[in-house]
């Protein structure tokens, strides 16, 4: 094994682990503040915003975890835009790159899933034209949402990139005249006697055209 997956897995179980630690700190602290133990003004800033954020995910508004902790809603308020800037995405192409790969993975999972769901022998066949229909579905979405990421090309793309294609091969206005100048010598090296049967033809047609009106 490489040292960068080495590297990657000792990461994951790092993270891993200090969500895990995270969690079991947040339900202590709450146990102790709900049981009389642990005086809620106590806390510093760190771990009240884990109360918080904890609280929020809840459902408990401002007034209620402010109630609960024994402060003011102002406090609370600044708690939550405090999370929010922790929690703050900057645009990184890596991280779009990491979205598209669990966007796909995501995906080819859920339509597997289906798929065996809808394997039995037992199974209808009508669940199993919806569960193959739902799959494409999801197939479809995929491909929608890597085209929106800019993964795959859009039919606009498409258009967009024929016309710089054509646009990159048009002649210029020499190159037109040049043409125009070849076709005029085309047309002057005609036999005149043929030009005329042409045209007497033609005027004889309409003649007999315009009697028979």
């Amino acid at each position: 094994m490489s040292s960068e997956k080495q590297t990657s897995k000792t990461g994951e179980k790092n993270g891993s682990s200090k969500d895990q630690v995270s969690e079991s700190q947040t339900l202590t602290l709450l146990q102790g503040i709900k049981n009389g133990s642990i005086n809620p003004k106590s806390l510093c800033p760190a771990d009240r915003r884990l109360l918080v954020s904890f609280l929020i995910a809840e459902g408990q508004s401002n007034a209620e975890i402010a109630l609960l902790l024994k402060t003011s809603d102002r406090t609370i308020e600044r708690d939550r835009k405090a999370i929010r800037d922790e929690n703050t995405i900057t645009k990184d192409p890596e991280l779009v790159k990491q979205m598209a790969g669990r966007l796909v993975t995501e995906a080819d999972l859920c339509i597997q899933r289906i798929r065996k769901s809808a394997r039995g022998k037992d199974t209808p066949a009508s669940v199993k034209v919806d569960a193959e229909h739902r799959s494409f579905q999801i197939f479809e979405k995929t491909i929608e949402r890597l085209q929106s990421l800019g993964f795959l090309p859009t039919a606009t793309q498409r258009i967009e990139a024929d016309l710089r294609h054509s646009a990159a091969f048009s002649l210029s206005l020499e190159e037109i005249q040049h043409e125009a100048g070849r076709l005029q010598g085309i047309k002057t090296s005609l036999p005149v006697k043929k030009v005329k049967k042409v045209k007497s033809r033609t005027v004889k047609g309409k003649g007999k055209n315009n009697d028979q009106a």
